[in-house]
This record gives C-alpha cells, structure tokens and sequence, in this order.
C-alpha cells in the first residue's frame, strides 16, 4: 500500500484537473496546473538527491512556492521541514545546521534571507519561483545559485507520488526547546492518513468546500488543513497576513465554508465587533485549537455562523495536529472553573489518560498531566534520543507521549483542560495557575483578551503577577478591586497593563507571553508598558 501523503492530491488532479486546488495571492490554481508544477519540481529534487527520498527545507509563507514545494517534496518520497521567513538570523542559521538539508524552496521573501551566514548555512540546492533578479543575483553573489521555475524539467503526465510506508517520514515541526536548541517532531506519512481519514468520517468533506488557510505552513495545525482539503478534492484558500486578526472580508469574499483558526481570533474579532449575527452563513465547520476556547468566545462566533458546528479541538504536535475534539452544545460542556469549553474526549485510535506525579492513572476528578497513546503519535524528536525517552516513555507496556497539559476527567470522561505544567508558578511560596488568574482577568475586564505572566521571578518564584488586557476604559485600580473580590492576595496582580493588542506567536496565533516579558524587561530601562 501506498502511504504517500500528496497520494490522493494526485488522483484528485486526475479526476478533476481544472477544479479549483489553491487560492493564494490573489491567484486561483487548478489541481491539473498544481500538480504539474509538483511534479516537475519533484523530478528536479530527485534528480539532485542522488536517489534518496530528500530532506527538503520549505522557507516561504503564504505563497504559491510554499504550497508547491510541500507538494513536490512529498512526491519525491521525502519530507519537508517548513520554516518562516521571519525566523532571525541565529535561530535559521541553526535550524539550517541541525537538520542537513538536501534543498530549499523559497519565494521572494525567502530568498531574501539569503545572504552572508544565512547563505554559508543553506543546502546548495535552492529553487525559487520566479524570483525578482535583485534577490536572485543578491543570492548568488552570496556564493549560492538559485534555480526557478524555468529550470525545472519538462512535466511528464506518467510520473506519480513515490511509494512510500507509512512509517516514512512526511514533516518535521520545530518547535522552542527548553535548552534553546529547537526540538524537531518528525511526524511519518502514515500519522497524516491517520488524522485525515478520521476527520473525513468526523466531519464528511465535500469536493465544494472551501477551507481557510489560517495558519502558517510553520506551523503543524496548517496540515489539517491542506491535506484534508486536497484529500476530497476541496479548494485551499489562504488567508493573506494583513487580513489574519480581522478575517471578515476573506470570509465573506471568499465564502468559506471550513474555519480553523486560534481562539485568540475569535476574542480579537467579538472585541471588534466583526462578529455580528448570521455575518457568515456559509460557514459549515469552525475549529478552534491551540489555546483554551472561552465560551463567549465560542457563542459570539456560533451566533456569526449560524449554520456552522464550533469544535474545540485540542493536540500537541507530538500527537499529529488534533486528537481530541468537544462540540459546542447546548447547553455547553464548560471546563467551569475557566468559563472554558471542555476539550472533550480523543477521536478513534487515541487513548488519553491523566497521570499524577507517580505516572500512574488519577481518579475521576483529580487533576494530573495528560499523557496520549495511539496512531497519532510522532517517531519522537530529530537527534535527541534521551529527550525522546523521556517524553515518550513506555508505560505499562505502552508507548505514551507526556503532554505537559494539567488536565481532568470528570464522570463522563470528558477532559478539561487547566493549563501548562510550566505555567504553575510559585507566588510568594503560594502555587498558582496563571490560567486560573486569566480566567478571573476575563470576568473582571469583560474580555477575553487577556494574558497573564509572573514577574519579577525570584530564584524559581515570583514576587507578584502581572495583568495585561485589552478592555479600554478600565483603569489598574478598578481591574485590581475586582480581583480582589474573586481571588486570595497573592493572585491579585500586582502591575496591570491595557493594550491595543496583545502579541501573538507568528505561526501558531497564541498569545506571546515571552514578548510580555520582554515589555516588561524593556520597561525597567525604557519608557514604562502602557498602563490602563
């Protein structure tokens, strides 16, 4: 059997080649000029990699190359390691030096990387699109030749996706790593038509559909998204970057019928009031993961899609993208100590258990971390095999990935989730969850952007929290009497902040609390953080 993941994006450029694949940059691609393009650029990775199946490094964002070069890459046999054009410097100079790539497919932005150490760095292998001349000569004078799209060779009708086993390697997801070397998750084919077949019978897509691409190739929650989509025969439509925190005209336009997105998203667009009832009607599916989903932000959204289901959907990248999923009812299933959608319960060929501080199963209702087994579960990190012991040990005879999620199950065995492992703080000698003062900070501002972080941190503690919102209006001392009101001292926070907005992660969407940190650092030296 052939695992290969472009597999079913060929056999769809076969049945239908003028549908609409991919809309990106204002450009509509069908599945037949999509998949010639893979392929020729699948033919010229073979014929450079000297037979092998390619590691093949993906530096673009939002751009016809980005979505090629994954395709091509897999067509080869080989796996794509996607990394953003923003990545500074040092940390790409890195990830070029860890992982020996074969390739690197890159657009305009990419390669204007590509120079002095970033250069030194790179595979000498690089095919750009159509590349402006300045960058391509820029990049070249850097003592690295850039092929494009000219060179490619001729597209041969005969030539499909390598065959492959489904332990063979698709994608590797770097993410920070706690040393600052990045971790890189290697997830294999087999994991991808794990999740896709899954959700086709979890949600029943269509060749009509229309699916937003929301987040960056960067980062994993992008690939639910593009193989499920070229899986059935649906189009992909990427969301330009200017248009991310306030999507409305992308929805509209573009009548979407599939959402996937952060919750932060949806905080930003109920704050704005873009949410108004019945604004998209279109919508059938909207999926929410990478952070906790308020449940005012999940009913302003439903009351904006009518006609849409709203799943909070949750997974690491350890366990390929999702592997638990809750449906917004009525009336909801609320995680009540966080005015939270519960995460609910893991999709078929997932078992989830909750672990106290021995490793061994918690009792219904008793908080402990989230371990996962099953099918979803990558090979473990590139080159870090004590790190991969210890993540994914092997419990009771078998293999668990250690989550770092605080989690419990309460009597029907739905899970909610409590917040990070790492985000349990120690104040003034007291533990707190900085989840649970974020839940709080919600009630008392009337936002669900909020963001929390401990600070100053004193020899593995705090002296004292830090609040940052977006509610204007609200000054320090109204935000700190009403947390007064729900909350022991030590969780009162101690500064309070109102901004604009708050930073988000590029790739993923969440909120950034290390550059609220590093606001905070800067404020010490420099003008103080807007105060509300």
């Amino acid at each position: 059997m052939n695992f290969n993941a472009v597999l079913p994006f060929y056999e769809q450029s076969r049945v239908r080649p003028d549908w609409q694949a991919l809309v990106v940059g204002g450009t509509t691609i069908s599945y037949g000029d999509l998949a010639a393009l893979a392929q020729r650029i699948s033919s010229w990775l073979r014929a450079r990699s000297g037979g092998r199946a390619p590691r093949v490094g993906i530096l673009a964002s939002r751009s016809l190359e980005a979505y090629a070069g994954i395709i091509g890459t897999l067509w080869t046999g080989g796996a794509y390691i996607p990394i953003h054009p923003s990545t500074p410097d040092a940390r790409l100079i890195q990830l070029l030096g860890l992982v020996g790539l074969d390739a690197l497919v890159v657009d305009s932005a990419g390669l204007g990387r590509l120079q002095g150490e970033v250069a030194q760095a790179c595979p000498r292998l690089v095919l750009a699109g159509d590349p402006p001349s300045k960058l391509k000569a820029g990049a070249a004078s850097a003592g690295l030749p850039v092929a494009d799209y000219h060179d490619l060779p001729l597209f041969d009708p005969l030539d499909q996706p390598a065959v492959v086993s489904e332990r063979q390697l698709a994608y590797m997801i770097f993410t920070s790593g706690t040393t600052g070397v990045p971790k890189g998750v290697m997830v294999p084919v087999g994991n991808i038509k794990q999740l896709t077949t899954v959700l086709q019978q979890r949600y029943e897509f269509q060749p009509d559909e229309r699916v937003a691409q929301v987040f960056e190739i960067a980062f994993d929650g992008s690939v639910l998204d593009l193989f499920l989509t070229w899986n059935v025969g649906a189009t992909l439509c990427v969301c330009p970057a200017a248009q991310l925190m306030g999507p409305v005209k992308f929805l509209k336009e573009l009548r979407l019928t599939n959402w996937h997105s952060g919750p932060s998203t949806a905080a930003f667009m109920d704050r704005m009031r873009m949410l108004t009832p019945g604004a998209f009607p279109h919508l059938r599916r909207s999926l929410f993961g990478g952070e906790a989903l308020p449940l005012s932000s999940a009913l302003a959204w439903q009351a904006a899609a009518p006609n849409s289901v709203v799943e909070n959907v949750y997974g690491p990248t350890e366990a390929t993208v999702i592997c638990i999923a809750q449906r917004l009812t009525d009336p909801p299933k609320l995680t009540k100590e966080r005015g939270m959608v519960a995460i609910g319960k893991p999709f078929p060929g997932m078992e989830a258990a909750v672990l106290n501080s021995d490793f061994e199963p918690a009792r219904v209702g008793q908080p402990g971390q989230l371990a996962l087994a099953g099918k979803q579960l990558a090979e473990g990190y590139f080159d870090a095999l004590e790190l991969t012991s210890a993540r994914f040990p092997v419990l009771r005879g078998q293999r668990w990935y250690l989550t770092g999620d605080w989690v419990y199950q309460d009597a029907e065995l739905t899970l909610h989730h409590l917040g990070r492992i790492d985000n349990q703080i120690k104040v003034l000698g007291n533990r707190v969850e900085l989840e649970d003062v974020e839940a709080h900070l919600r009630e008392v501002t009337g936002t669900d952007m909020v963001a929390a972080v401990a600070w100053p941190l004193q020899g593995g503690g705090s002296s004292g929290i830090v609040a940052f919102h977006c509610a204007q209006g609200l000054s320090t001392a109204q935000v700190r009497e009403g947390m007064k009101k729900r909350v022991p001292p030590y969780m009162v926070p101690s500064q309070v902040h109102y901004l604009e907005s708050l930073p988000l992660a590029g790739a993923s969407g969440k909120i950034d609390r290390k550059v609220l940190v590093r606001m905070l650092e800067e404020s010490r030296l420099s003008e103080p953080v807007k105060r509300g």
